[in-house]
């Protein structure tokens, strides 16, 4: 009788268990999943997160990377089948955390998974993977978990920001006696003898960025001494803008708007930051601003364009007019209304354009959406300096020089970005 009737029993706490998942609940530690943001693209929140609010705040914190850092795929394929397709990265990795559990840390892991967005990743796969491996580790973990190209995604700082902001009781973090740890490095290849160089070097970015100290998977579970033998993969921008802006004098002591009607063309590449420069420097004067990311089509910009020179005031063509054809339909609109036309290129360096391609997304807490590498790559194949034979008035080259809107936005101009 007692035989016949177990079946039973597991079957009904299976289906409890199934109940609270469907709830964001789970059975472990009082900790239920969650989702912030609105949805970026294809239904998905940027950020979901496991989390208990009758858990206390901890002043020190273990954090991980997950992927290469707790866990491997166990299959070995790229990307895991399915929840159960995972095995610790070493057997002493959860006694190391349950250890570091004792001692007084919350256990945090930071992870970055893409695949949600671009749907080669299953979210419910995750969070049950991330359930037992906090069974398996018998220590209460927090997870956040950044779903796609957005602005929670490391080495952005927007995860740990909202842990800080909403999740740690308002219990101030010991970063002396804190660490991040990630497989993601930098290291070079044959850092150790044999060993490949490392995808990338987000994980110490994103300690960097947060201000804890950084320690790689063979560090911290091994015992391995830390290597030097990496790269950044990026520019350091504090550096970068030292170099870059030393004995310039910054563009807000200039003067570029007109108190005549004309037309102005801006050429850079993406990120270069054109937008910033039209809204400061024209807008207040009643340019209108025509810019192909609110507009979509070419078509419509012309005619904003068209209809603003009309209406007697002046335009500004925002866009990245990399090629003389791109900018003859508005050198011949001005011509035709009896305007000037003046061009602006933007010389910021393409390393320092990637890099706030990134920034920008972190600054406009993912408003603004990541430009491809594709959309790079166009610029510079269609890419022809502009010249006055064109048409052009006055052909006006402008330098990076930082200026900043808020002390946040500098703050984050400063961190980190991926390469």
């Amino acid at each position: 009788m007692s035989k016949r009737a177990a079946p039973k029993r597991k079957a009904a706490t299976a289906a409890e268990h199934e109940i609270k998942r469907a709830k964001g609940e789970t059975d472990l530690f009082n900790l239920k999943w969650y989702e912030h943001g609105e949805p970026l693209s294809k239904g998905f929140v940027p950020l979901v997160y496991l989390y208990g609010d009758t858990l206390p705040g901890c002043s020190k914190i273990a954090a991980f990377d997950m992927d290469s850092t707790l866990i491997n795929v166990k299959s070995g394929a790229k990307f895991a089948k399915n929840h159960a397709d995972w095995e610790w990265w070493h057997q002493k990795v959860p006694k190391k955390l349950a250890e570091l559990h004792k001692e007084g840390y919350r256990l945090i892991i930071f992870t970055n998974q893409a695949g949600i967005e671009k749907q080669h990743t299953k979210l419910d796969d995750i969070k049950r993977k991330c359930e037992k491996l906090i069974e398996e580790t018998s220590a209460p973990m927090y997870v956040f978990i950044a779903t796609g190209e957005n602005h929670f995604r490391k080495p952005a700082t927007s995860m740990y920001d909202f842990f800080i902001e909403n999740c740690n009781q308002n219990v101030d973090v010991d970063k002396k006696n804190s660490f991040y740890c990630g497989d993601a490095a930098g290291r070079v290849n044959n850092w150790l003898p044999g060993k490949k160089k490392d995808f990338s070097c987000a994980d110490r970015k994103f300690a960097h960025n947060i201000g804890l100290s950084f320690k790689t998977p063979e560090e911290c579970f091994l015992d391995e001494a830390p290597t030097n033998k990496f790269e950044w993969g990026s520019i350091n921008p504090s550096e970068y803008v030292t170099k870059l802006s030393s004995g310039k004098t910054t563009n807000a002591t200039q003067t570029y708007h007109k108190t005549t009607q004309e037309l102005v063309i801006l050429q850079g590449p993406p990120a270069s930051g054109k937008s910033t420069f039209s809204r400061r420097y024209f807008k207040p004067y009643n340019y209108e601003i025509i810019n192909r990311d609110t507009l979509i089509t070419p078509a419509k910009c012309l005619k904003a364009a068209t209809d603003a020179l009309k209406n007697g005031k002046s335009v500004v063509v925002d866009n990245t007019n990399p090629g003389a054809s791109t900018r003859s339909e508005y050198i011949a609109l001005a011509k035709s209304y009896e305007v000037p036309c003046r061009c602006f290129v933007l010389n910021t360096p393409i390393e320092l354009c990637h890099h706030l391609n990134y920034v920008r997304v972190h600054q406009t807490a993912g408003d603004v959406r990541r430009v491809p590498d594709v959309g790079y790559n166009m610029y510079k194949k269609n890419y022809e300096a502009p010249k006055t034979s064109e048409g052009l008035e006055e052909i006006i080259h402008v330098d990076f020089v930082p200026n900043f809107d808020s002390e946040t936005h500098e703050k984050i101009f400063h961190y980190y970005t991926e390469s």
